[in-house]
């Protein structure tokens, strides 16, 4: 199985973390919420799988490119 990294495309404010280490998700499942420009943005898986470890907590500003959580592919 691969691992799988995703880094935020914008930077913004961490508003809500909606799957944690050991969660299940589905391609495509929103796993951050992001506020950019006061508009929330999803951040989703890029493949099904299992939440491995998530780097940023709510509340936190993130810059374009930070690493935010990985995904081991199913």
């Amino acid at each position: 199985m691969a691992e799988k990294k995703v880094t935020a495309p914008l930077p913004g404010l961490v508003k809500k973390i909606l799957a944690n280490a050991g969660q299940k998700v589905g391609a495509k499942d929103a796993v951050i919420v992001i506020e950019a420009m006061k508009m929330e943005n999803k951040i989703p898986a890029k493949s099904a799988g299992t939440v491995k470890e998530v780097f940023i907590s709510e509340g936190q500003n993130v810059k374009a490119g930070d690493k935010l959580f990985t995904i081991e592919a199913e």
